[in-house]
């Protein structure tokens, strides 16, 4: 059984965007919409495929919405979150 680990998503300005539900281990490179468990600014409910999520405080896209999997999921600007890693 996977190992289920809440971690939170920052803009590296220091903004949170969400806390997520990560299961396994290594890099946080996809966050299925589905598993965010909590939303610092309210990302739209019906996103777009292709539409970007930008930091609400500095304005640098965080990801882009994409289909992955069946699932909608926000593929991550590695450059622009602050690095997740768990393991």
């Amino acid at each position: 059984m996977p190992r289920i680990t809440s971690v939170t998503v920052e803009c590296k300005c220091g903004e949170k965007i969400f806390k997520y539900h990560k299961s396994g281990t290594g890099r946080l490179i996809k966050c299925f919409v589905s598993k965010i468990s909590a939303d610092y600014f309210s990302l739209p409910k019906k996103l777009p495929t292709g539409s970007a999520v930008a930091c609400p405080k500095c304005g640098e896209r965080v990801g882009v919405v994409q289909m992955i999997k069946g699932q909608v999921a926000v593929k991550l600007n590695q450059g622009q979150i602050k690095p997740i890693r768990i393991g």
